[in-house]
């Protein structure tokens, strides 16, 4: 494999690690990243299953309790990684994608085969709101944009997303972090682990 040519990161810049060389991130450890013609050859190679054009859920949307408290715990699931987490009297959002489509263009990429778990409109205050990495399909800008306005959410996240973010949602409360750390909320204690993901 021919070697990678290393330019400045346009995310983050910041002090080497055992998972940042200075200009990219990798996995410790991990298969090394492939070539960009290696996912032309994925993507458009073999036989892929139709979209469809709707997948109905056979539960209702929930409308979930407005606060969970002590160490009681409710998961709500909004679709694929969006899930509500309450506990602790936190209401925290993973990944969350209301946006039709995973992709950054409202006309083209997958389409939402199904409605969130819960409605937009239905969601109780959110306090944290944990974005995981930057795929189209766990980092949904137009509903990040759509929580600042209605909870003004502090969103975690890893190294280099708060870029992204700032671009798009200015004045977004952010908290970045590391490998390893670990975020106090209140009664709930949020820790980041490592994770092998193309991102």
């Amino acid at each position: 494999m021919a070697a990678r040519k290393r330019t400045a990161n346009r995310y983050y810049s910041g002090p080497h690690s055992d998972h940042f060389d200075g200009a990219l991130f990798f996995n410790p450890g991990g298969k090394p990243p492939g070539r960009f013609s290696d996912l032309l050859r994925w993507q458009f190679s073999g036989k892929r299953a139709r979209w469809p054009a709707a997948v109905p859920s056979p539960h209702p949307q929930a409308k979930p309790v407005r606060r969970v408290d002590g160490g009681a715990l409710r998961l709500t699931m909004v679709g694929h990684a969006s899930l509500l987490i309450q506990t602790a009297g936190l209401n925290i959002l993973t990944d969350p994608v209301w946006s039709e489509r995973a992709s950054p263009f409202a006309f083209a990429g997958p389409r939402r085969v199904n409605a969130p778990g819960i409605a937009f409109a239905d969601l109780p205050p959110i306090d944290l709101v944990l974005v995981s990495h930057n795929h189209y399909d766990h980092l949904d800008l137009a509903t990040l944009k759509r929580l600042k306005e209605a909870h003004n959410a502090r969103i975690i996240t890893p190294l280099g997303n708060d870029a992204i973010i700032h671009r798009a949602v200015p004045g977004m409360r952010l908290s970045v972090h590391d490998w390893g750390d670990r975020i106090d909320a209140g009664a709930a204690a949020i820790h980041v682990e490592p994770a092998h993901h193309w991102s």
